[in-house]
This record gives structure tokens, sequence and C-alpha cells, in this order.
């Protein structure tokens, strides 16, 4: 349960020779299901749970806040990971788009993140969106930031990985598609901009979330390295 009473559901996959516990979430509009096939590479050298963001598959939740309240998800989700294994438990994010997102604003104190497909912040996600319309893509924007700050009580410039990062000393590893028409790769450079300590890999000629389907190997080795060196 989270902190504003939202159930979230997971799946929690148990190893014998786990050497700590990733943490997987999903990008919008999909659930926990729809990134097993992915992520599965970590087993069984890690515990794996993975979860549905609030709104999204089995877990409770009316609307989704596109990064924003999902941090407190992940919080949550942390609890169950400690109360289950303990406060002593080497924990990593691992998340795509939406979750990826979420995962770097979440401040987690976590032996590491990797963020694949995240945006830098969503005031650029939303003029990115609307761009399919031209000059006349502001009234929607506008509309939009309005929205936010009525019913959120924020405005999309505040719901920012990039600045969430400026300060961490999380180890952060940024994947991102050269060819994003989602989420343009100029986000994944804004991550680097604005913390030089992230490793950054983009994946050549990679659109949203391709990089594990067109370079498996490389992704997989990649990911498993990184955690090798910060799941201590």
């Amino acid at each position: 349960m989270t902190s504003d009473g939202i159930k979230i559901k997971a799946w929690l996959i148990t190893s014998k020779k786990a050497s700590g516990t990733v943490i997987i979430g999903h990008g919008y509009p999909f659930n926990k299901g729809n990134i097993l096939h992915v992520a599965k590479f970590l087993y069984p050298d890690y515990n794996l749970v993975f979860y549905d963001h609030r709104y999204f598959g089995e877990s409770s939740g009316f609307i989704t806040t596109v990064g924003f309240k999902e941090v407190k998800d992940i919080e949550a989700t942390i609890k169950f990971v400690k109360e289950r294994f303990g406060k002593k438990e080497p924990i990593a994010l691992y998340g795509f788009s939406l979750s990826a997102s979420a995962m770097i604003m979440s401040k987690a104190d976590v032996n590491a993140i990797i963020a694949d497909s995240s945006y830098a912040d969503l005031s650029r996600m939303i003029e990115h969106t609307y761009s399919i319309f031209g000059f006349l893509k502001y009234p929607f924007v506008k509309t939009t930031e309005l929205y936010s700050i009525i019913f959120l009580n924020i405005h999309p410039k505040e719901v920012s990985p990039a600045l969430a990062i400026k300060d961490t000393n999380v180890p952060l590893f940024v994947i991102h598609g050269e060819k994003d028409s989602q989420i343009p790769v100029e986000n994944a450079y804004a991550l680097k901009e604005s913390n030089p300590n992230i490793e950054l890999w983009i994946a050549n000629g990679s659109d949203h979330g391709q990089a594990y389907a067109l370079y498996k190997d490389e992704y997989t080795s990649r990911i498993k390295s990184f955690l090798e060196k910060h799941m201590k």
C-alpha cells in the first residue's frame, strides 16, 4: 500500500543464489507482464520484483500521473522488499520509460538504478507529444499544464528526473534509443548534462524501448556488469 492509499500488486520471484533484489517497473500503457520476457535474464543472480504502477495491471488507482505520484508506488515496493529480506538487502531499480522516469525522481536509498528510455522532464515530454499539431500545439500544452496545476498541484516542469539527479550519489545507468520517436534521445543527453557521473549508453538506430531487441547480448551484458559493480 502506498502512502496515498493505492494498492500495488507485484510478482516476487526468489532465488537461493540471489545477491540482492531488483525491482522492475513497466512503461506506459503496459503492466508487469509485458516486461517479464526482457528482465528474466537477471534470474537467478537476483530476486526479482515485477510490480504494476497505479492504474495499470492489478494495482488500484483511477489515473496515471506519468511519473509524479508513481514515485510513491516505488517507495511502497522498496518498503516491501526491505520488510521481506531485511534493511541491509542490496536493492536495484530497473525501469522502462514511465517507471524509469519515476525511479530517478524517487531519490530512493538503493544501490543502483537502471533507466531505459526515461524522459528528462515532463514539460519537455508534453511539448514533444503535441508537436504533431505544429504551431497549434501551444493551446494543448498550456491546457495540459493548467490541468496539472489544478488537479496535481504541480507544474510539469517540476516533474523532472533531470533536476532529481543533480545531487544524487546513487549509481545510475541510462539507456536510450538513438532514434527514439516517443522520448527523443535529447532527454538522455539532458540527464547526462545534469549529472555527468551517470553512465550513458545510446543504442544506435534504436526506437523507443528497442535496445533490448536490437542489441540483446550487449544490453544484458552491460546491465549485468553494472549491477555486479554496485550490488554489494
